[in-house]
């Protein structure tokens, strides 16, 4: 758990029951002033940060399975919404020096939206350009002393930015019971219905150019392309103190994401005047399904300067999956940014495939605090790992692993200013699942060994402004699309970079996150040495650099500027590496206003997005091209009552 205010560390009991009601509030969500560091932090609808649970470092958290709910293992198959979840944070470098058993593609933690001492009730309304619309409500109140309950809904009509369209409904509920001083049980369960979500067309060039530009903001898909979704999580948490310094935390979860159908719109082969070949793949339900979960036991020990911190934990996952049987069609030659409207065609689909992965993992943690001096974290796991596939007309497929894993970091006080910080950490990760394009959609690829070693300094410029910079490596088996469009290993991926982040306030009223992370990917294996694909991966940034600005200086009693800057480099767009995207700069300027109505804390934001309307193409790395969206405006009001 994230602790700020009065909850300080070494005072266990606060560590375990400090109030969590400003977790309810709405109307103060501010990512840019809650940011310790500019790698990745998320409150309620807001984000800032170089990294989300998506991207870190070149890399998925989400996807290697590195996800965390109150910091305890969760093995994720639907995002956690916002009834439940008040935000995230993406651990890597130093902070995630002292966190027991961390992952070598970063750890997304999420926090839960626990109930407080007090009945409140947050609303939101927002509304943006074309007929985008967000209503939330949600509320908490204390039942008894001891037990407090939340719940929200919300209703969401998406405008995306490549201008396919959905709406989705979410619900949650929580409870927080605190049977005594020394214990507390909190649960939580959501629900989302993403209905009738739109499919856009996909474009993939037939060779080393770029397609022609299209006119944005335009549907190209198919009205009967339409997918739809049920996603779910929920859990069960405990703590307990006990005895001298022990401390006793456990959590099981359930997630489960049912894709109802789905759809893929693909204009293939696309030469550059436009034209292509036009496919549809159409898939039957999927369903996704995990039960995971984590019991840690800790002690902690103070002797004068020294505490000893070791964690000993038992985690595990059951996953259940089904998909596959997709059914693609040509629909003929078509062009791109060219709205033609065809007939559905009938789909056969073919037999699915499932897989059942269990996995569960016993380990130690140590860590060791020298007051004002520095920390070291040692940590062992051993993993029992199995994997079983049914796939048509194939024989049972099992794969299992038995690998022993550990991690190591050091950091050192070298002034009372300046720590430095190095890690190792040997991880066993998911390695993603196979993209929309693919011909094995949805397949998931085998779990791998992967490896981080990263090293750096952290300087405390002023209290509440801290400058980081460091240097990371991080090596994992490399999948892409082959030449008859499957999914599958393509020998090993490296990403080796440098990494700066300065977060904090500048000056009074003056809160900066600024970061920019300088990226090396490198493939190696046979398919490189035989020329078959290039060493750059596709679809990743070489270089980006963000800056988010909260500008609010006193004087103006809570009016705040807003300002965000993007600046990314060239993607390769093609395996053999023969052209890459220009460079993309984005920003976002808005305006916020805090203040009190009433008595009721409410909040306005307005925010313009690329402002100067600049174009430019995404490249998935599976080589899927779709532009990103021109101008846009967004507002909204927040109210706590």
């Amino acid at each position: 758990m994230r602790v700020r205010g009065m909850c300080r560390a070494g005072l266990a009991a606060a560590l375990l029951l400090c109030t969590a009601e400003a977790r309810a509030q709405r109307a103060a969500d501010n990512a840019v002033k809650a940011a310790d560091d500019a790698f990745g932090t998320a409150v309620g609808n807001e984000r800032t940060g170089l990294y989300d649970p998506f991207n870190a470092r070149g890399f998925s958290p989400v996807d290697a399975g590195n996800v965390r709910i109150e910091g305890l293992y969760f093995d994720q198959q639907t995002q956690l919404n916002g009834r439940v979840s008040r935000g995230n944070t993406v651990r890597v470098g130093i902070s995630a020096q002292s966190y027991p058993f961390p992952a070598p593609t970063g750890v997304a933690d999420f926090n839960l939206r626990l109930p407080g001492d007090k009945a409140m009730t947050s609303y939101m309304i927002g509304a943006g350009t074309f007929d985008s619309f967000v209503t939330e409500l949600d509320v908490q109140t204390p039942v008894t002393g001891k037990l407090s309950v939340g719940a929200g809904v919300g209703f969401i009509r998406y405008d995306n930015q490549d201008a396919s369209k959905n709406v989705e409904w979410n619900a949650g509920v929580l409870f927080r019971l605190r049977p005594s001083d020394a214990g507390e049980i909190s649960g939580f369960a959501s629900m989302l219905e993403d209905c009738h979500y739109e499919q856009q067309m996909s474009v993939i060039p037939g060779g080393a150019w770029a397609p022609p530009r299209i006119k944005r903001h335009t549907f190209y898909g198919q009205g009967w392309t339409t997918g739809d979704c049920r996603q779910s999580n929920g859990g069960l948490l405990g703590r307990w103190l006990f005895g001298d310094d022990w401390r006793l935390r456990a959590g099981i979860f359930r997630s489960e994401n049912i894709q109802k159908k789905a759809f893929g719109d693909f204009m293939r082969n696309v030469q550059p005047d436009g034209t292509g070949q036009h496919f549809i793949q159409a898939s039957p339900r999927a369903a996704f399904t995990s039960y995971s979960g984590e019991v840690r036991l800790s002690k902690a020990a103070t002797h004068g300067d020294f505490r000893h911190t070791i964690d000993a934990s038992l985690r595990g996952r059951d996953v259940n999956r089904i998909f596959g049987g997709a059914h693609s069609i040509a629909l003929g030659p078509g062009r791109i940014g060219v709205q033609t409207w065809l007939p559905e065609p009938a789909f056969t689909f073919n037999p699915q495939t499932t897989n059942q992965t269990q996995q569960a993992a016993v380990g130690v943690s140590y860590l060791g605090q020298w007051a004002q001096r520095g920390a070291l974290t040692l940590g062992l796991q051993k993993v029992d790992y199995r994997r079983d596939t049914v796939a048509p007309n194939l024989p049972l497929a099992r794969a299992a692993a038995k690998p022993w894993l550990y991690n190591a970091a050091l950091n050192v006080f070298v002034t009372p200013d300046l720590a430095a910080y190095a890690s190792y950490t040997r991880g066993l990760e998911e390695t993603g699942t196979a993209p929309d394009s693919a011909l094995n959609r949805g397949e998931a690829m085998p779990t791998a060994i992967t490896k981080q070693v990263d090293a750096g300094l952290r300087y405390t410029v002023k209290p509440g402004l801290n400058f980081v910079a460091g240097a990371f490596e991080v090596k994992k088996p490399y999948f892409t699309l082959d030449l008859t469009n499957i999914f599958g290993s393509f020998g090993a991926v490296r990403h080796r970079g440098v990494e700066m982040s300065l977060a904090g306030q500048l000056f009074t009223g003056f809160n900066i996150v600024a970061g920019l992370v300088a990226l090396e990917p490198r493939v190696s294996g046979d398919a490189v040495d035989r020329g078959v694909i290039g060493e750059i991966p596709v679809g990743v940034f070489p270089r980006s650099s963000t800056v988010n600005i909260n500008y609010a200086p006193p004087s103006w009693r809570g009016f705040a500027l807003e300002a965000f800057f993007f600046d990314g480099g060239g993607q390769r767009t093609t395996p053999d590496n023969a052209l890459k995207t220009g460079g993309y700069r984005q920003v976002n300027l808005g305006v916020r206003r805090n203040w009190t109505f009433y008595g009721v804390p409410a909040s306005f934001r307005f925010r313009v997005i690329n402002v100067f309307n600049s174009y430019d193409w995404n490249v998935s790395p599976a080589g899927a091209w779709s532009p990103r969206g021109p101008v846009t405006w967004l507002g909204n009001f927040a109210f706590d009552f």
